[in-house]
């Protein structure tokens, strides 16, 4: 029996993989290994006739029994075994003691009788006042007349919709009349959505796929972007599995001709590939931004005398060296811009604020992890007290603010709630001016056009599901949908729709800027297979190769790219950098030959010809490019080490020991410097100066004598060249060895 919820997964995975490969031999197996101890007569009467069923199948098709009915038969033990396999894992689930399972034990008691409740009261005409009681009502018993103003899904109408693993026709029912009630408020259905959305995260079910593609049709605003999103979470989720049930893939394939469909799949994905962003933003935030903030801070105070302000001249006149104090931190301002332009964008800034503010009690009902923010919602309203003024403007303002999740919001508010009076009217009435200009930006810019509020409702929602897998205390016991590989390339819905290229190219661009070059060349990969393709997605194919270290699939791609008329130059010098990784130095000086022609004056070029000719012993003609790219970029001070070398091996030792003291003295030495400078000295006969400069590298290089021996062993040959005698080398070795 199995105690750990990992190796529960890991086994039912390994299962579900098996049935996907058509080896169900081997998955019967895993799930007699996952139903271990179970003792359940139901499981094993199932298992019993699925084993019998295949054992059969194969018996009459390997006596040549033409069957017909085959393959049908063949695709349902597929979807049978995969059933019972769902039932197993939720009940070795149960066994482990998951906080999840233990309420779902204790809710199985009540949910019959609460259904059939909800079945008799169901009305599809008139459902909100004959339904009523039932939803408000968190113990699904007592009468409250208060309450039958409006229905609403009740914490432990949730808790139902959630924790049952395979819907019945009255729990259909229930939903389609949730759905489908004119009266029900739109945040009351988005609760439903988000129970349903858990519930298939949980356990698969092709009819909660089914119920949320319905509440998707309706296209109810802020309802539809919830049940979208748990659509395709749950694609991504059973992306093998869904093939074998016609009734999801043919409605997802019929969704697929729609230019509608594939926009909302597009804004979609691209915001949970940000919300996949969301660690880096807090650790950069938290490492890079906040240390400029604090500094920027002290040097305020430091300049100003902040402490010991006795007069209101200060207060009246504007600080002469404001603008002194932004220059002393130039990357301020422009970190400060970024996060406003990551904020509009709809990148989680303030996961890393708000994590430690999800401790107050309302957030121990989980279906307020899923709440939307409304400014209704009694809860909030008598949060902020009726003396507050600005509190309606300051609730309002919050429900419309789109660079705030829902969740956060609420935060913000029962934090408000814990400040003091006059601190807390600042809050308010400080946000209510910001709130103001960003509705003035908002309406100037068209940000809330229609498919700009879609994309800021799958933000905001996107948020606070990231919320709720990333802080919730019980967070173990959830299948955490941002821990998926989120592999869009190779995604059955993604793969299926009649045209993906908009949303591949904007994933792998996505990626692409994130620097995430493993992913993003998944994505450009089967772009570069498309007949319509474009130079840049192979130019960027080829540099996300290229930062993988995989330079010969790199050169493939830079070759393709070097095939079009513009940036030509730009993917020649990648072709040669590859070559020189790969260690290919007659190709690279190929390449740098025919590049070089097009730009006679370009450095780069002159030093990669340098380089190749350095590695083929052609000294002097190496010189001669290396004398020219200090002519055409005389700011690197790299290129002198090369020409001193060159000098030395060409025995130019006075022009050699001139470009090596410009070295020491005027960049940033190493120990190979010092050394170089002692051979040349060495070389002219100047002993004295040689064995200095040999100590400065000893010492320099961290006083290692057997490197230091290595580096004088490998040089010996131009040391020899240039008239030094040989036995004299092991003198120098000996000497430094005895003066240390």
């Amino acid at each position: 029996m199995y105690t750990q919820s990992k190796e529960i997964d890991d086994t039912f995975s390994a299962l579900c993989n098996l049935v996907y490969a058509n080896r169900l031999k081997e998955a019967l197996s895993q799930l007699r290994i996952l139903m271990e101890d179970m003792h359940v007569a139901d499981f094993t009467l199932q298992y019993e006739d699925i084993y019998q069923t295949y054992r059969m199948l194969l018996e009459y098709n390997f006596r040549g029994v033409a069957d017909p009915q085959r393959n049908t038969i063949f695709a349902k033990l597929k979807i049978s075994l995969l059933e019972l396999a769902d039932k197993v894992r939720q009940h070795a689930f149960a066994q482990t003691g998951m906080h999840i399972y233990q309420l779902k034990s204790r809710i199985e008691k009540e949910k019959e009788i609460a259904k059939e409740e909800a079945t008799r009261r169901i009305d599809n005409y008139s459902f909100e006042l004959e339904f009523t009681r039932l939803l408000n009502d968190t113990e699904l018993s007592a009468h409250n007349a208060e309450s039958e103003s409006l229905p609403s899904v009740s914490p432990k109408l949730f808790q139902l919709m959630w924790l049952t693993d395979k819907y019945t026709e009255t729990d259909l029912q229930l939903i389609k009349a949730i759905r489908e009630s004119v009266s029900l408020p739109w945040y009351e259905k988005c609760l439903a959505v988000s129970a349903i959305t858990l519930s298939l995260i949980n356990c698969f079910d092709k009819e909660k796929f089914n119920v949320l593609c319905e509440f998707y049709t309706d296209r109810q605003p802020q309802v539809w972007q919830r049940a979208f999103t748990g659509l395709i979470v749950a694609a991504f989720i059973y992306d093998k599995r869904i093939e074998l049930y016609p009734s999801i893939s043919n409605q997802l394939l019929r969704y697929g001709g729609n230019e509608t469909f594939n926009a909302d799949l597009n804004n979609l994905l691209i915001q949970i590939l940000k919300a996949l962003e969301t660690e880096n933003i807090t650790r950069k935030f938290r490492e890079e931004i906040l240390p400029d903030v604090q500094k920027f801070e002290s040097k305020i105070r430091e300049k100003l005398d902040i402490e010991n302000i006795i007069n209101n001249e200060l207060i009246e006149d504007k600080n002469p060296d404001w603008e002194q104090i932004f220059e002393d931190s130039p990357d301020l301002l422009n970190k400060i811009e970024k996060i406003s332009e990551m904020q509009m964008e709809g990148l989680d800034l303030f996961m890393g604020t708000f994590a430690m503010l999800k401790n107050f009690d309302f957030f121990k009902e989980i279906s307020n992890w899923f709440r939307p923010f409304y400014k209704e919602n009694e809860t909030v309203q008598n949060t902020i007290g009726d003396d507050i003024q600005g509190k309606w403007e300051f609730l309002a303002g919050l429900g419309e603010s789109f660079y705030m999740c829902n969740s956060d919001k609420y935060s913000f508010c029962f934090n408000i709630r814990n400040l003091p009076g006059e601190q807390s009217r600042n809050v308010i009435s400080l946000f209510n001016m910001e709130a103001e200009n960003m509705r003035e930006l908002t309406n100037e810019d068209g940000l809330l056009n229609k498919p700009g509020k879609d994309n800021f409702i799958f933000t905001q929602y996107i948020q606070d599901l990231y919320r709720f897998f990333k802080l919730h205390p019980f967070r173990a016991d959830f299948r955490d949908i941002f821990g998926l590989s989120w592999d869009i390339s190779s995604a059955w819905l993604v793969g299926n729709l009649p045209d993906n290229t908009d949303i591949l190219r904007n994933s792998a661009e996505f990626l692409f800027s994130k620097l995430h070059y493993s992913d993003a060349a998944k994505l450009f990969l089967v772009l570069a297979q498309k007949p319509e393709t474009d130079q840049a997605v192979h130019e960027k194919l080829a540099y996300c190769f290229q930062m993988m270290g995989n330079y010969k699939s790199a050169l493939e791609y830079y070759k393709r790219a070097e095939l079009y008329d513009s940036n030509r130059l730009w993917s020649l010098k990648k072709i040669i950098f590859c070559y020189r990784k790969l260690g290919d130095t007659e190709s690279a000086l190929k390449w740098s030959l025919e590049a070089v022609a097009l730009d006679p004056d370009d450095a780069y070029l002159h030093t990669m010809l340098g380089n190749c000719y350095l590695d083929l012993q052609k000294h002097e003609t190496a010189l001669d490019h290396y004398f020219k790219v200090e002519i055409l970029s005389p700011e690197n001070k790299k290129i002198l080490r090369p020409i001193a070398w060159c000098c030395f091996v060409l025995n130019k030792l006075d022009l050699a020991a001139d470009y090596l003291r410009l070295i020491i003295d005027e960049d940033s030495p190493t120990a190979t410097d010092f050394i170089n400078a002692g051979h040349v000295e060495l070389c002219i006969g100047n002993k004295s100066k040689a064995m200095e400069y040999y100590f400065a590298g000893f010492s320099y290089g961290g006083s290692d004598l057997a490197r230091f021996s290595e580096t004088l062993d490998f040089d010996k040959h131009y040391l020899v060249a240039n008239g030094v005698d040989p036995a004299e080398l092991q003198l120098v070795t000996d000497f430094i060895r005895f003066r240390n």
